[in-house]
């Protein structure tokens, strides 16, 4: 049976082996070749996915207040310093714990003063001043990011009180478009709209509210603060 079957020289099966193991290594190289593709891609993307994530922690535990005079906006890395910003420096001792702070109704009452004075006579008190530097500023009011006071805070300061509606509150600012879930306010209710220019379904808050419930939370787009 053997007969018709010749030996080949040892050399020669060696270059006969060769052709079938030149596919396995160009898998080899290309394999490695794609991991080393791979590992490359991770160290320069990583970095910017890490630099993006970072980026949204920051700017949720921000605490902004909005200066309804001029319209401008600040933010701060402490509820503290928002709070000593909003009030002119009135109330500097603003505790960092924003759910002790939303709780504190003597704080609350600092903040935005006894109720009575809202609206038409805190209005004329700032007709009345020399500038609006000079007349006392008031906080009317804080929308939190997350439940129980928590997160970022956003915070409406003013000079006129309950009752008027200023253009900041016909929008909310940069960030803060459907991402509000609990509110406080000293003296004024808090209405949230789910529209801007206070349009759509809307919900009134007083006093420290830690959740403004499953139909309004994050669809707030607009906000007022009446008496």
């Amino acid at each position: 049976m053997n007969a018709g079957r010749q030996s080949l020289p040892h050399g020669e099966n060696r270059r006969t082996d060769r052709p079938q193991e030149e596919p396995v290594k160009t898998a080899r190289a290309l394999a490695t070749l794609g991991l080393g593709t791979l590992a490359t891609m991770a160290a320069v993307v990583s970095p910017a996915v890490a630099q993006g994530a970072g980026s949204v922690q920051t700017k949720a535990a921000q605490h902004c207040v909005v200066d309804t005079v001029n319209g401008g906006t600040s933010c701060f890395s402490s509820y503290r310093e928002a709070i000593s910003f909003a009030t002119k420096g009135r109330v500097a001792d603003a505790p960092n714990d924003t759910r002790a702070a939303a709780h504190d109704t003597k704080l609350q009452e600092r903040l935005s003063g006894p109720r009575s004075e809202h609206g038409a006579k805190l209005s004329k008190n700032v007709k009345n001043a020399p500038s609006a530097a000079a007349s006392d500023f008031r906080v009317l009011g804080t929308v939190y990011r997350d439940k129980d006071f928590g997160g970022g805070s956003y915070t409406y300061s003013g000079n006129a009180g309950c009752n008027w509606r200023y253009t900041e509150f016909a929008s909310m600012g940069d960030g803060w478009n459907d991402q509000v879930s609990s509110v406080a306010s000293g003296q004024c209710d808090v209405t949230l709209y789910q529209h801007s220019d206070f349009l759509g379904f809307s919900q009134t808050y007083r006093g420290a509210v830690p959740y403004v419930g499953d139909a309004m939370n994050d669809q707030a787009s607009s906000v007022s603060f009446d008496r």
